[in-house]
């Protein structure tokens, strides 16, 4: 997604709030709208509403759309181009100049704001470089440490797209081996290269869709089916695991059961394990008996 023009702080912030609310609230008529706007921005009106509607269509591809037979507008994430990613993108903007702004006006604003954790600044110059190569559709070689195998290697690759998960970012693509990711925190003398090759991001991007992480590799596509405590149910419908999640209906109040329709990998074992007790895997039987045999070997740790 390229941004095509600037947006200042308030045109983030109307933008933000009005998906927010369509996606709280879908089907709202008009007046609703501007309703909700006269309790948060009093400069929003009707003709706002629409320069704002034809310019998150014409310049990202994210789509408000009006339903006659509910007489109200909706955001249609389904024919929105990309709307997670501009979701996220926006978020980030967002928080970017509400940070600009208050550090202009407030030398000390950083002393109430912890981040979590630190931040990986070495890999800003390598995301541009990648990210270049991506749009231009070129190779990129380069070395690269493996935390798993704890060497470096070298490797070329075709690059598609660029993924975040925990907080770094990952270049996907292919090697002559097949798909690979790559941490860009941990690769180093990048060289593009000078023939192109054919674009397969959309291919990519579905291989990768129906994984927690990632591997998509472990294991095929399964339905999973995992019951948590209640407590977990706010937490786990404001923040799917993944977005094939959906709730499975049952007479019992003291659980949140749910499916999943995905690749079973080390991660998504990860994300099980640290539920501990408030989670059980209801099926598959096998993915059972692999959480119950790494939560044996925890506690021979004790």
């Amino acid at each position: 997604m390229v941004i095509t023009k600037n947006l200042n702080l308030t045109q983030l912030r109307r933008i933000s709030l009005l998906l927010a609310y369509l996606k709280r609230k879908p089907y709202q008529s008009i007046q609703s709208i501007l309703d909700y706007f006269e309790e948060n921005d009093k400069g929003f009106n009707e003709r706002t509403f629409f320069r704002l509607k034809k310019a998150l269509d014409e310049d990202f591809g994210i789509k408000i759309e009006y339903v006659y037979s509910k007489d109200g507008y909706f955001f249609d994430e389904e024919n929105s181009t990309n709307p997670q990613s501009f979701l996220s993108l926006l978020e980030i903007l967002t928080t970017a100049e509400l940070f600009s702004t208050n550090l202009k006006e407030k030398k000390n604003a950083l002393q109430y704001i912890e981040f979590e954790n630190t931040a990986a600044i070495e890999s800003i110059p390598n995301f541009k470089i990648i990210l270049n190569a991506i749009q231009q559709q070129l190779p990129i070689s380069f070395n690269h440490y493996s935390f798993y195998h704890l060497k470096e290697g070298s490797y070329t690759l075709k690059p598609y797209f660029l993924k975040q998960y925990q907080n770094r970012w990952y270049a996907i693509g292919e090697t002559e081996k097949g798909y690979r990711t790559f941490g860009i925190d941990r690769i180093e003398n990048i060289v593009i290269g000078t023939k192109r090759f054919k674009d397969k991001t959309e291919e990519a991007k579905d291989k990768f869709s129906q994984v927690i992480g990632l591997n998509y590799a472990d294991h095929k596509i399964e339905k999973i089916k995992l019951s948590f405590n209640i407590s977990q149910k706010p937490y786990l419908i404001s923040l799917p695991l993944h977005h094939s999640q959906k709730e499975i209906l049952t007479k019992k109040s003291h659980s949140f059961d749910i499916e999943l329709f995905i690749h079973p990998n080390f991660e998504f074992n990860q994300q099980i394990l640290k539920y501990g007790s408030l989670v059980k895997v209801l099926e598959p039987q096998w993915l059972a008996d692999e959480i119950r045999t790494e939560i044996n070997k925890a506690l021979m740790n004790y």
